[in-house]
């Protein structure tokens, strides 16, 4: 990652910080930084007890040390915004408020864009990383589902997918850690790719409580390594595997993000896209009526000729996924599914009956760099 441009954007972005009350005007922080994590919960909705459960959870657990800083942005449905630092005062985790806000809406980019620029103009650090809590549907355009939400929900507003990826400045984060639901598609990773190194992140929903009881432990893992963010996820898979029913499903990976645009050329030079598909025999991560949420490799592996080129999508992808785990089913009994492939990322398939969506799609990053096709009525269902 481009430190240097990491260090002139903090610097850039320290300008342009909208007004807002601050717990002391002359805050400062002397201490060396090495690395800062940044936690974004976006519970103005029915998340909104959860957020404190997790606040509460970081706060028992938090460790620090190491020139390791921990903020919390959080927006709960029964209380104004506000900005935290989890410090040790006495020998006790203590919340240090650094920011009150007035009411705002936490899923509009101007405020997600002004969060991340309070926090690394007040934290200079070579390294951040970012962990997104709220509601979510990958890249879908807001009010597409009745539930789940598109990226961060603050009661009925949503933030979509592009001005998501438009609030962070380039080579910011070295991961983004999403606890919200259907967040690998390689439409969001490939939106994402110049603002982070790495993304964790779940193909199909998360199930509550989410990460609340890994994070007195886990979030302890990250430092900026891959190392431990792999270590976080793992704890993440562990926790729902260990559990009965169908509380025991979950799907997480990690993909690098510095190898997309290799995956995006070889799809566009060597994918059949004109292929008719019967998306009923694709591996699906979605639980409803509708079917948008699709393996990445098991479709796109359709579209191939040759066992050959099949062994280089794997390799592509594998180079992308450096991590990756599944429960054999994810919510059988709540009209659930098994997982027969997982490969780390989803894709949409375009579908004759979404016109909309099937629109939508073309505005992607994603369909600009990996496809040949402007006409999706060769689908088939």
């Amino acid at each position: 990652m481009n430190k240097i441009i990491k260090i002139a954007l903090t610097a850039f972005l320290g300008i342009f910080l909208l007004s807002c009350e601050k717990d002391d005007d002359n805050y400062t922080d002397s201490t060396a930084t090495n690395h800062v994590i940044l936690v974004y919960l976006g519970g103005d909705n029915n998340l909104s007890s959860e957020t404190y459960q997790k606040i509460e959870a970081i706060r028992e657990g938090w460790q620090g040390g190491s020139g390791k800083k921990l903020l919390i942005y959080t927006d709960p449905a029964d209380t104004n915004p506000s900005l935290i630092e989890i410090v040790k005062e006495n020998g006790q985790n203590i919340k240090k408020i650094i920011r009150n806000y007035d009411e705002e809406n936490s899923a509009s980019k101007e405020v997600l864009s002004r969060v991340i620029g309070e926090v690394t103009s007040l934290y200079p650090s070579p390294s951040y990383g970012f962990v997104v809590f709220s509601h979510a549907s990958g890249w879908l355009p807001q009010s597409t589902l009745t539930s789940p939400r598109s990226i961060i929900m603050d009661k009925k507003q949503e933030m979509e997918l592009s001005d998501f990826a438009q609030a962070i400045p380039d080579n910011t984060f070295d991961y983004i850690i999403f606890e919200a639901c259907f967040m690998t598609g390689i439409e969001v990773a490939y939106e994402l790719k110049d603002k982070a190194d790495y993304i964790l992140a779940s193909s199909a929903e998360i199930l509550s409580p989410g990460f609340t009881y890994i994070y007195p432990k886990s979030i302890n893992h990250l430092s900026g390594s891959l190392s431990g963010l792999q270590a976080f996820g793992e704890d993440a898979f562990i926790w729902f595997d260990n559990k009965a029913g169908y509380m025991r499903s979950a799907t997480f990976s990690i993909i690098r993000t510095s190898q997309l645009d290799p995956l995006a050329n070889w799809i566009k030079n060597n994918c059949d896209q004109a292929k008719q598909v019967n998306i009923s025999e694709i591996q699906h991560f979605d639980r409803y009526s509708y079917r948008l949420f699709f393996d990445f490799e098991d479709y796109y592996a359709s579209l191939l000729k040759t066992d050959n080129q099949k062994s280089e999508l794997s390799t592509l992808i594998s180079n992308c996924v450096v991590w990756k785990n599944a429960t054999p089913a994810f919510m059988k009994d709540y009209n659930g599914f098994d997982i027969k492939k997982h490969s780390g990322l989803t894709t949409y398939i375009p579908q004759k009956k979404y016109s909309f969506l099937n629109e939508e799609y073309k505005k992607l990053k994603w369909y600009k760099s990996s496809a040949f096709e402007s006409d999706f009525e060769w689908i088939v269902e």
